[in-house]
């Protein structure tokens, strides 16, 4: 998966090439911690590390996209993530950590849960409406 992102633009640091052979002992809040301190975005299937360790994502305001499922492996996920990609990018710049995004099946940012005081709000992002053609532009002439 690394690698298919990697070759997509992606600046992708895996637990593997962070922590070695210890990558399987680190654990959810020390990642996310560390996540905090470096300034990264945690990528990952995991969609219950959004809810169990929410207090620590929120106090190492960090962002988090979590795919809707890992079942299908990165075959199928790897095309799905590049797809979302420009959602993930327009999400940082528009929002503050911390925050997570849920990234769908269909490639795209569908729900982020924003972090608020001390309350987590849930924002569904629906689909962009199809590009407007305007009734004003001038019509090519029918032969």
């Amino acid at each position: 998966m690394a690698a298919v992102l990697r070759a997509a633009g992606f600046l992708i640091v895996t637990l593997y090439d962070e922590y070695g052979d210890a990558e399987s002992k680190i654990a959810d809040p020390v990642l996310i911690y560390d996540c905090g301190l470096k300034g990264r975005v945690l990528l990952t299937g995991d969609q219950d590390l959004v809810f169990t360790w929410a207090k620590e994502i929120a106090e190492a305001r960090i962002a988090v996209f979590v795919t809707t499922n890992n079942n299908e492996g990165p075959k199928q996920w790897g095309p799905r993530i590049i797809a979302a990609q420009r959602d993930m990018v327009r999400e940082l710049g528009r929002r503050t950590k911390p925050f997570t995004g849920r990234i769908s099946t269909g490639g795209r940012i569908t729900q982020v849960r924003l972090y608020e005081g001390t309350e987590w709000r849930t924002i569904t992002i629906g689909k962009k409406n199809p590009p407007h053609t305007s009734k004003y532009k001038a019509r090519p002439e029918s032969a």
